[in-house]
Formats: C-alpha cells, structure tokens, sequence
C-alpha cells in the first residue's frame, strides 16, 4: 500500500498540470504533408514513379554536366540533353526551355521534376548565378502524364496490372532488367544437362 501512495504521488509530482488538468486540449501538431516532386505544367495528371528509374535518368543527365572534367553553368543552349534510354529530351532549368524552336512542342504537356537539396547542389545559371530547381521534359497528351522523370500510360492510372512479361528479344527492353536472368538461367540448365549426362555414362 504504502508503495502504491508513493508512485501516485511521483505521478502527481512529476506532471501535475496533466492531472490536475484533465479537460486541458492538447495543442495542434503541425501536419507534415508529403511534398510530391513531379507536377504537371498544364494542370495536368502527375506522379513520383519510380524511383529507380528517376535516379538512373537523373545519373545519365548529370554525366556531362557534373561528372565530366569542368562543371557547367547552364545558359541558353547547353541546358537540353536526349537520354535514349527513356527516348525523350530534358532540359535543366525552367528559364529557356520554352524558346527551343527544335525540340519543345507547344503541343504536348510539360512536366516539372523538382531536385532535392543534393541533387541541385552544384547547378547553377551563368547569367545570374541562380540556382536551378527543376528537370523540364515533355509528354504526349492525352497519352500520357508526368511519372517522376518518365511518362507513363495514362489508361494505367490506378491500375494494378499483372508484372510485365519478359520480351521477347533482349534488345526490346532498354532497362535490360530480364536478360541477364534468362542467359543465367540457361546457363543453370546446360549445367544440369552436362551433370546429368556425365552421371548417366
């Protein structure tokens, strides 16, 4: 007994405006939101996708603006770069995409892909020295919407498809995610073949 008036007591000590207060409301926890990095310059549709194939198309970008032997400042006609793996042009910067007669079509939807702190960080215009915040690329309408730096299917919103089918042709899959499983599992296969044909004999 005497025990239990001693915790009640430290109880009543340690917080006593919770206890003595029990009708108190508890103050409003900001609501932290999800920030989604993709969206639409049309008003259109817009997704992260997948995050794998925004940081190799992000990767292949950077190549030749980050990674080669100067960093680059961008101006007007060195911020546009046509990754084949994705088969689409992207441009660095929201400030000169628009003026390029050669491959910005009026069109089509524009899509913004926002970078992250890391990813922006040695990105800057010539001019003015501003940093640069987003990756511009377009879409074909009513075909498609923005899907992080990609453009996916728009008859595919909402749907949970059954995995994709492995090609038929290696060449036919530019992430090359299903030829290196197949040529190793046939290789297990010769193996087995091998194993057994030499036991049998």
């Amino acid at each position: 007994m005497l025990i239990l008036t001693l915790c009640v007591l430290l109880t009543v000590q340690v917080c006593p405006e919770e206890n003595w207060l029990p009708n108190r409301k508890e103050e409003p926890r900001p609501v932290s939101y999800f920030s989604q990095r993709t969206r639409s310059l049309n008003a259109g549709y817009a997704t992260d996708g997948d995050p794998a194939i925004n940081d190799e198309v992000y990767r292949i970008f950077m190549l030749t603006i980050l990674d080669g032997f100067n960093i680059f400042k961008i101006k007007m006609y060195n911020d546009r770069s046509f990754i084949y793996l994705t088969r689409r042009n992207y441009w660095l910067g929201d400030r000169y995409y628009y003026m390029d007669n050669y491959y910005y079509l009026a069109t089509r939807d524009t899509c913004a892909y926002r970078m992250n702190e890391t990813e922006r960080q040695h990105l800057f215009y010539e001019e003015d020295n501003m940093p640069i915040f987003d990756i511009i690329y377009q879409c074909q309408r009513y075909q498609e919407y923005c899907c992080g730096l990609n453009c996916c299917k728009i008859d595919q919103i909402g749907r949970h498809d059954e995995p994709p089918k492995p090609p038929k042709y290696p060449w036919q899959d530019p992430w090359r995610h299903n030829s290196a499983s197949s040529s190793s599992s046939s290789l297990t296969l010769i193996a087995i073949l091998l194993i057994s044909i030499f036991n049998s004999a």
